[in-house]
């Protein structure tokens, strides 16, 4: 009987290390987003994949498990996938753009402390000019003092949290530089 209590609570410890994940959801494109990009001009850009620091699809969240992306795919690819698709309802993507967009993460992290948690992310947005600019973007949220409910919060906040990050990055003043083309350039200076 002892072996078989020792081999339950083995199952049981196992069953629960492994397993509790927070599934954010999919990515819900923002109105005032698009309607920036519009603003821009008319341009063309592509966007080439996103890169990491530390590449990851889950984080972990107050020992209760991960937080992931609905497909588990890395979280710069879940980025990624929500700006081309704000680009694309905007009118300005195309595979074959002239000016292709780069994104290179140096941080992408959540806090759920007990009331004020928060994604906050750090990127470098580039174009193939070699134009850069540096994005430093934070969403807060209220959280809930019990681990299972405030990594819930987390992962419901993200694509929340991608929207203001994507809101940084086009209404920021320099990224009319990365996606201008060259003669709008040369137009500017003249």
């Amino acid at each position: 009987m002892n072996k078989k209590l020792k081999l339950t609570m083995a199952a049981i410890s196992i069953v629960y290390l492994s397993g509790c994940s927070f599934t954010a959801s999919n990515y819900g494109a923002s109105f005032e987003n698009v309607e920036t990009i519009k603003k821009l001009g008319s341009v063309e850009v592509s966007v080439s994949d996103f890169t990491a620091s530390k590449s990851t699809s889950g984080i972990a969240c107050r020992g209760a498990g991960s937080v992931v992306t609905p497909n588990k795919e890395t979280f710069e690819d879940y980025i990624h996938k929500a700006f081309v698709s704000e680009l694309k309802l905007a009118g300005v993507y195309s595979d074959s753009a002239p000016i292709e967009l780069k994104g290179h993460f140096t941080k992408i992290d959540f806090s759920s402390n007990i009331g004020n948690g928060n994604w906050s992310f750090e990127l470098t947005a580039s174009s193939s000019k070699d134009e850069s600019i540096q994005i430093v973007s934070k969403h807060e949220f209220s959280t809930n003092w019990v681990a299972d409910k405030a990594c819930q919060q987390v992962a419901q906040e993200l694509s929340p949290a991608v929207q203001v990050l994507i809101k940084d990055i086009v209404s920021n003043p320099e990224f009319k530089k990365l996606i201008s083309s060259t003669e709008d350039n040369l137009a500017q200076k003249i």
